[in-house]
């Protein structure tokens, strides 16, 4: 029992332990995930799409609203609530952008490409299973914007 002679860090290693046998499959099904989704929205210019880089592990289906859509990326994401589809800001976003950079001695130019992720980027979960219906219902849902 929990509690008794068995710390978390050992249920998390027997879970992780499991876990990574799996993981070379999760990665692969991941990617196919990953390829439908840049399929549907490769040729969409209201979003800027991740791209292939490597192997990536493709945890999520990153978006930034393209500054030249004329759309916002709130309006973006009332649709997106509104089909009960979860999704996150950008993670961090620019750090220029947050609070504690004032306790720093730093200097710095623009930072164009931050800015724009921090201010117009979102992503929607990817899954270690078949979720091309969810995509497609992604897709279908913004093309309505």
């Amino acid at each position: 029992l929990p509690g008794y002679n068995v710390r978390p860090g050992e249920l998390q290693g027997a879970i992780g332990k499991v876990q990574l046998k799996k993981l070379d499959n999760f990665l692969k099904i991941r990617r196919e995930n990953a390829k439908y989704f840049q399929k549907l929205f490769k040729n969409d210019k209201r979003f800027i799409i991740q791209k292939e880089t490597g192997e990536s592990s493709w945890f999520c289906f990153t978006m930034i609203v393209n500054p030249k859509s004329g759309i916002s990326r709130d309006k973006v994401l009332q649709k997106l609530k509104k089909a009960n589809i979860e999704y996150r800001i950008i993670t961090g976003g620019c750090m220029l952008r947050h609070d504690v950079v004032k306790y720093f001695d730093y200097t710095y130019t623009k930072s164009t490409n931050a800015d724009i992720a921090h201010y117009n980027g979102f992503f929607v979960g990817n899954y270690p299973f078949d979720i091309r219906d969810k995509i497609y219902y992604l897709y279908k849902t913004l093309k309505k914007l």
